[in-house]
């Protein structure tokens, strides 16, 4: 009878060893195949760490846009106010983008145009004397559709009224206007 009940301890001992290996075989497989993955990543990337293709907005920048149109001239008005009521960007709203956005993000990316919208669908843009016209082939911000074709630019817009939009494209390749 002793012998009985020693041999199914040893079977349980041997079936807790045999689980307890099984769990730490595939604990090993899983470090091994995410160690794999991060190597063959950082092959691909290089020393590149953003996914560049993947970037569809700069928070810096949309909060650049914020501010700008926050900023108040002599008169108190602010660029949002004057943009609302005026055709187009004014001496002092296309000097203070041009001041903005060129001298902070002109390194960074190749082509910045900041504009005037009219029409939501077909998208004619105002031209500027500050960053002339807009530039071809961007999807505006929030729009899915496959008929623009958009690598590396990024676009963010501010609802003005119910005739336009003000826009802000930042492109990391020159585009042809």
């Amino acid at each position: 009878m002793k012998n009985k009940k020693a041999q199914t301890g040893d079977s349980s001992k041997r079936g807790q060893m045999g689980e307890t290996i099984t769990w730490v075989v595939a604990t090993l497989i899983i470090v091994v195949i995410l160690a794999v993955s991060l190597l063959v990543s950082s092959l691909i990337l290089g020393d590149e760490k953003s996914l560049g293709f993947l970037k569809t907005t700069d928070v810096l920048a949309s909060k650049s846009l914020f501010s700008y149109l926050l900023t108040k001239d002599a008169d108190e008005n602010n660029v949002y106010a004057q943009l609302k009521n005026q055709e187009n960007l004014n001496e002092f709203s296309g000097n203070l983008g041009k001041s903005i956005f060129q001298k902070y993000y002109g390194s960074e990316y190749e082509d910045v145009w900041v504009g005037i919208i009219l029409d939501r669908k077909f998208l004619p843009a105002l031209p500027n004397d500050f960053f002339g016209r807009r530039p071809s082939g961007v999807r505006p911000s929030g729009e899915i559709s496959t008929k623009y074709v958009s690598t590396g630019k990024i676009s963010e817009k501010i609802y003005l009224n119910e005739e336009k939009d003000l826009e802000l494209i930042l492109s990391e390749e020159a585009s042809i206007r």
